[in-house]
């Protein structure tokens, strides 16, 4: 399967430097006629049609990119483990931002058991085109959804791709977000790049990390992008900021909340699933 898509990478690099007019592909094409739309919106549908058990079970991953081998034993993993209700992709799908990559991606992922909800992370935007590529197969970089009563912000908070420009992440559409709603017993945040690194605004840290610790029922904030597993409190208080691996890093973290308490665990992709 890796020879594949080598081989596949290859032909496609091809048709895009060596195009003519009757070639379809280019790097700064946004989509083709067969590209899968808005999967966020229906993969968020698919969820909320299950029956859920006690417990709320979901994977955090992150860091795709061009891992298409590391990702398909991923996934086989994941479909082995019990009474998973999702996957939360958290970012960095593809490497350049092209569509190419993250439709291969989707391929892979689309063979999950449960459904699988994608964040946009600082290398989907890569390319010229690669917000309007995410925006068409995913749907807006910020959303939220709600899932036996916890609420998923989902956000944008890849500050450098838009030179510090204070907009980034999006702190009044957060703070509506948060906001007591009927329904909702907890609220968890997710965006790619956590607050404390460098490619995060630091002009927006103190405030963007005071309105989450210091939200109603605000339970965890997930992220990705450093490439390696963190769990702290670096804001004070008891709430977690999550980080997971990439997906090369061959690990992911299994998550579940029972009655609004959060616990976690590392799981590496050569642990028995049946052990989870």
């Amino acid at each position: 399967m890796k020879t594949f898509y080598i081989l596949s990478a290859l032909a496609f690099c091809i048709l895009v430097f060596h195009s003519c007019g009757k070639v379809e592909y280019s790097p700064h094409q946004k989509f083709d006629s067969n590209t899968p739309q808005q999967l966020n919106e229906k993969n968020i549908k698919w969820l909320q049609s299950k029956v859920n058990n006690d417990t709320l079970r979901f994977v955090l991953s992150g860091d795709s990119q061009r891992e298409y081998e590391d990702s398909e034993e991923m996934v086989n993993i994941i479909n082995r483990i019990r009474g998973v209700d999702f996957v939360l992709l958290n970012g960095d799908i593809s490497d350049f931002g092209l569509y190419q990559e993250m439709e291969w991606m989707n391929d892979i992922f689309s063979k999950l058991n449960v459904p699988y909800i994608t964040v946009l992370g600082n290398h989907d935007l890569y390319s010229g085109s690669g917000k309007a590529i995410y925006n068409r197969m995913y749907g807006p970089e910020n959303f939220s959804f709600v899932y036996d009563s916890i609420k998923f912000v989902c956000h944008d908070a890849n500050s450098r791709e838009y030179n510090f420009n204070g907009k980034v992440p999006d702190i009044p559409w957060l703070a509506n977000e948060l906001q007591p709603q009927e329904g909702v017993k907890g609220y968890i945040g997710a965006s790619h790049v956590p607050p404390y690194d460098v490619d995060f605004d630091r002009n927006l840290e103190q405030e963007y990390t005071s309105l989450l610790v210091n939200s109603p029922n605000f339970i965890a904030s997930l992220h990705a992008h450093i490439n390696k597993t963190q769990i702290s409190t670096p804001y004070g208080g008891n709430i977690p900021f999550i980080v997971t691996k990439n997906v090369k890093g061959e690990e992911f973290i299994l998550i579940d909340i029972i009655d609004g308490k959060i616990s976690f665990q590392a799981v590496p992709f050569d642990a028995d699933p049946a052990d989870y």
